[in-house]
C-alpha cells in the first residue's frame, strides 16, 4: 500500500500535502485490510478456487455499483440506497473524494447547489459527503469491516463448516483376495481366454548414457565452477518385452531421471549416449506412439467419468482406421483387465477429495495407456502414497499387462517383500546415477542376495528380512562409506556387467529382414479429428460442471437484475450532464463486469487442464492448437447465453429507446477488467493526455463503452445542463466533451472482431509454445 501510495500521489497530480499524502496512505491501507478480510471470508465459504471466484464478483460487482462510482447516491432509486451505505466501496471512495477536494486548492469560491466552493461543488454534484468529520468516520467504517470479515472467516473456517469432500471410497465388487501370489497364479490362468490387444513386442536398449544439466546459479555462488552437474553416469542396460523389471535406488539415485530419459519426456539438459528400439536408433515422434508413460501423480480431467476418460484416449491413441465399434470394444477388454468395468460411469474427480480413490485413479492411468496398444510401458512409482491393499491391485494390474507381452519398467521406492517379488529383473542405481546392480532377482530374490552377499564386508540378510530395505540399506552412501567399497566399480569389474554388455550388444542389433518401426500418412487421427475429439471432451466437462457454468450463468442473470434495477429507466429522461454519465455508466459496467466475472471464473479451469495438456501432448495424443481451438470454442455458446440473458435483462429496464442492441450484445461480451482506466469512463476520451490516447484505442473496453454510448444516445437531440457552461444537445454534448463521433461504429465492430481473433491467436500459441513445466 504504502509503495503504491508513493508511486501514484505525486505522479497523478493530488494536493502537494505531506498530511494529505499519509491521510490517503491511511485509507489505501484500512481499504487494503478490508479487501484481504473480504477474501478470506469468500475463501471459507466457497472452499474451492472457483466458488470462491464465484462468489468474489458477485459480491464485488454490487459493491462497484451501488459503491457511487458508476451511478451516484442522488440517481438512486429511494429504497436502494441502503445499498450504497453498505458497500465498502463507498466510504473509501468518499475518504479519498473528501482528501483531495477539500484541500485549499480547490477553495476557489463557485456556487451550485449549496456548495460554496469548486471541490465542495464537484463532492455535491457526484453525490459525495462535503464535511471534514466524515473523512475519519469512514476510515473507522473500512477497519470496521475489516475486523468483521476476519472474524467471521475465522468462525466459520473453524466452527461451522465441515471439510468441503467427503473422500469417496468406491470397493470393486470382486472380492479382493489379499494373497498376492494367488491372485496373479488365478490371472495368469484367465489370461489364456483373453484377446490380446495389437501390439508388437520390442526391446529397448540403452548404452553409455550420461545425463547433465546446467549448474544452478546458487551452486556458482558457492565456489562450484563446473558449467554442468551430471545427473547420470555411463548407464548401460535393456528391458526385454514380457519381462517385469524395477528400477530401484535410494532417494537422489536417479531412477526417475533415468525413466525421463529412456521416454524422452525431458525438456531441458543434455543427454550422451545410444538408445535403440528393437535395434534400431530412437525416434521420439515414433516412439510415443509404441510407448506409454505412466507419472507418479495421475493427471486426469476430473469432471469425466472412467469410460469417458477411455473414450477420448481411444479416440485419439488407437490407429484412425479404428471404427466406433472396434474402440467401443477395446475399450471394454482394458478395462476388464485393470478391473474398472464396475466403475465405468464413476466420475474421476479431484485427487484425495472426490471420486475416484488413489488405486483407482492409478489404475486408469494405467488404462489410459494401455489404450495406445503400447508395446513398451514406462511407470514411475505406481504403488507410492497406496495402502498395502491399493499396492496389491495394482500391482496385479502390472503383472497381467506384463503378461502380455509388453515390456513394463516401474520405478519402485521401498517396497514390500510381496511387491519386489512381483518382478522379474532388477536396476538398483546409487545417489550420482550410477549402475550398481542390473540383472534378474531370482526366486525369492536369491540371485541378487547373492551378488552382494559374494562382496567382502557387506552385511548379511537377516531371516526374515524384507530383501528390498536389505538392499537399499546396504547400498546406501553411510553404508558404502563405512565398508569402503565403491559398487559402481564393483558392478563395473563384474562377469554380470559383461553378461550384460552382451546382451546389450545383441539387443542393438536389428534382427534380419526386421525394417524399422513406420506409420504409413494418415494412420493416426488426423488434426480435424483431433479438434473433434478434444471439443468433445471439453463439451462432457463442461457440462458436467455446473460449479462453473451454471454458476456463472446464474451470476449473469443476477448481475443483470441488479445493473437493470439500479439504472432503472434511466434513458427515459436526459436533461442534465449527470444522465449522460448515468448511461456511459451502463455501457461501462456492460463493457467490464460480464468479461471480470468469466475471466476470474475461467481461469482455474484453464490452470487445471494445463497439467493434463502436458501429459497427453507428451504422449503424442494432439497437437496443442487443437486444444486451443477446442478449448476456445467451448466457450462461445455460454458466452451467447450470457450475452442473452443480459441484454433481454438491461436493455428493456434501462429503456435507453434505440433499436440498436443488436450492436451493443455483439460487443458486451468482449471485455477486459485491465484496460479499465482507459475505456472512457473514469478518465473521458477528451481528457486522456495526448500521449497517452494512443491506449484508449488499444483498449477493446473503450471501443465497447464507445460503441453501447453512441449507439443508444447518438441520435438524441435534447438540450442538457452543464454546470459552468451553455447548454448544449445530447449529440453535441457526446462530439465536443466526451469526444463520440458519428460514423466510427463500424470501425468499433472491426477493432472487437480483430482483437477476438488476435487474442485466440496468441491463446493458440501460449498453449503451443509456453511451457512452465520442467524436467
Amino acid at each position: 500500500t504504502s509503495l503504491w501510495t508513493c508511486l501514484t500521489y505525486y505522479a497523478i497530480g493530488y494536493a502537494p500535502s505531506p498530511i494529505r499524502f499519509f491521510q490517503q496512505l491511511l485509507v489505501l491501507f484500512v481499504m487494503h485490510q478490508m479487501s484481504m478480510g473480504l477474501y478470506r471470508l469468500l475463501a471459507s465459504i466457497g472452499r474451492t478456487q472457483v466458488m470462491a471466484n464465484t462468489l468474489g464478483t458477485t459480491i464485488l460487482i454490487p459493491i462497484c455499483i451501488l459503491g457511487g462510482f458508476i451511478i451516484p447516491k442522488d440517481e438512486l432509486q429511494l429504497w436502494l440506497r441502503w445499498g450504497y451505505w453498505a458497500s465498502p466501496f463507498t466510504y473509501a471512495q468518499n475518504a479519498i473524494s473528501m482528501n483531495e477536494f477539500l484541500d485549499n486548492r480547490w477553495a476557489k469560491e463557485f456556487h451550485y447547489a449549496n456548495a460554496n466552493t469548486i471541490g465542495k461543488v464537484i463532492l455535491k454534484i457526484k453525490g459525495l459527503l462535503i464535511d471534514w468529520k466524515w473523512y475519519w468516520i469512514c476510515v473507522s467504517i473500512l477497519f470496521g469491516f475489516s475486523v468483521v470479515f476476519n472474524i467471521l472467516s475465522i468462525l466459520i473456517t473453524l466452527q461451522f463448516l465441515n471439510p468441503p469432500y467427503k473422500h469417496k471410497v468406491n470397493i470393486n465388487i470382486r472380492k479382493v483376495n489379499m494373497d498376492y501370489n494367488i491372485q496373479i497364479s488365478g490371472d495368469n490362468k484367465a489370461s489364456t481366454n483373453r484377446v490380446i490387444l495389437p501390439f508388437e513386442p520390442l526391446s529397448l536398449v540403452f548404452n553409455h548414457i550420461n545425463y547433465f544439466v546446467d549448474m544452478p546459479k546458487e551452486m556458482i555462488k558457492y565456489g562450484v565452477y563446473e558449467k554442468r552437474l551430471q545427473l547420470l553416469r555411463d548407464v548401460s542396460g535393456a528391458f526385454r518385452p514380457g519381462v517385469l523389471t524395477a528400477l530401484v535406488g535410494i532417494t537422489g539415485a536417479g531412477k526417475t531421471t533415468l525413466l525421463d530419459v529412456l521416454a524422452g519426456r525431458k525438456t531441458e539438459g543434455y543427454i550422451e549416449g545410444t538408445i535403440t528400439i528393437a535395434g534400431h536408433p530412437k525416434k521420439q515422434e515414433m516412439f510415443t506412439r509404441v510407448s506409454g508413460y505412466c507419472e507418479q501423480t495421475d493427471i486426469h480431467s476430473p469432471n469425466l467419468t472412467i469410460y469417458e476418460s477411455l473414450q477420448y484416449a481411444a479416440w485419439l491413441r488407437l490407429p484412425s482406421h479404428f471404427k466406433s465399434c472396434e474402440r467401443d470394444m477395446y475399450i471394454e477388454e482394458v478395462m476388464d483387465l485393470v478391473e474398472l468395468t464396475s466403475l465405468m460411469n464413476t466420475m474421476v474427480g479431484f485427487p484425495g477429495a472426490s471420486g475416484l480413490t488413489a488405486e483407482q485413479r492409478k489404475r486408469l492411468t494405467i488404462a489410459v495407456e494401455l489404450l495406445a496398444g503400447p508395446s513398451i510401458i514406462f511407470m514411475d512409482e505406481p504403488t507410492t502414497s497406496l495402502d498395502s491393499r491399493g499396492a496389491a491391485i495394482v500391482m496385479r494390474t502390472v503383472r497381467r499387462t506384463v503378461d502380455t507381452g509388453r515390456t513394463v519398467v516401474c520405478t519402485i521406492h521401498q517396497p514390500s517383500i510381496e511387491i519386489f517379488e512381483s518382478f522379474d529383473e532388477l536396476l538398483l542405481m546409487k545417489r550420482g546415477g550410477q549402475l550398481i546392480y542390473s540383472g534378474s532377482l531370482g526366486p525369492l530374490c536369491s540371485n541378487m542376495i547373492k551378488y552382494f552377499e559374494a562382496i567382502p564386508g557387506v552385511p548379511i540378510i537377516h531371516k526374515g528380512q524384507n530383501p528390498a530395505a536389505w538392499m537399499l540399506d546396504i547400498s546406501s552412501q553411510a553404508t558404502e562409506y563405512r565398508i569402503g567399497l565403491d559398487y559402481a566399480q564393483i558392478y563395473h569389474d563384474s562377469s554380470l556387467y559383461m553378461q550384460n554388455m552382451l546382451l546389450v550388444d545383441e539387443l542393438s542389433k536389428p534382427k534380419q529382414n526386421k525394417e524399422d518401426i513406420y506409420f504409413p500418412p494418415g494412420y493416426w487421427p488426423n488434426f480435424k479429428e483431433q479438434c473433434l475429439a478434444c471439443l468433445w471432451k471439453q463439451h462432457c466437462s463442461y457440462w458436467k460442471n455446473p460449479e462453473h457454468n451454471l454458476t456463472r450463468i446464474v451470476n449473469t442473470f443476477c448481475v443483470s437484475i441488479i445493473i437493470g434495477i439500479v439504472f432503472w429507466k434511466i434513458g427515459l429522461t436526459i436533461n442534465k450532464e449527470q444522465d449522460i454519465f448515468n448511461i456511459l455508466g451502463v455501457a461501462y459496467g456492460s463493457a467490464l463486469f460480464l468479461g471480470y466475472m468469466n475471466a476470474t471464473m475461467l481461469q482455474p479451469i484453464v490452470a487445471m487442464e494445463r497439467v493434463v495438456l502436458y501429459r497427453e501432448t507428451a504422449s503424442g495424443m494432439y497437437s496443442a492448437i487443437a486444444y486451443a481451438i477446442a478449448q476456445i470454442a467451448i466457450e462461445v455458446p455460454y458466452m451467447l447465453i450470457q450475452v442473452f440473458i443480459y441484454t433481454s435483462i438491461v436493455y428493456p429496464m434501462t429503456v435507453a429507446l434505440t433499436p440498436n442492441v443488436e450492436i451493443a450484445a455483439a460487443l458486451s461480451f468482449l471485455i477486459f477488467i485491465l484496460w479499465n482506466i482507459f475505456s472512457g469512463f473514469i478518465i473521458l476520451k477528451e481528457m486522456i493526455p495526448t500521449w497517452w490516447r494512443w491506449m484508449y484505442w488499444a483498449d477493446p473496453a473503450a471501443w465497447t463503452v464507445y460503441g453501447l454510448t453512441f449507439s443508444q444516445l447518438g441520435d438524441r437531440t435534447e438540450v442538457i445542463h452543464v454546470p459552468g457552461h451553455m447548454d448544449v444537445t445530447v449529440r453535441e454534448y457526446l462530439e465536443v466533451y466526451i469526444g463520440l463521433h458519428d460514423g466510427q461504429l463500424p470501425l468499433m465492430m472491426v477493432l472487437h472482431l480483430v482483437a477476438a481473433t488476435l487474442m485466440a491467436m496468441l491463446f493458440c500459441l501460449g498453449i503451443k509454445h509456453l511451457r512452465f513445466q520442467r524436467r
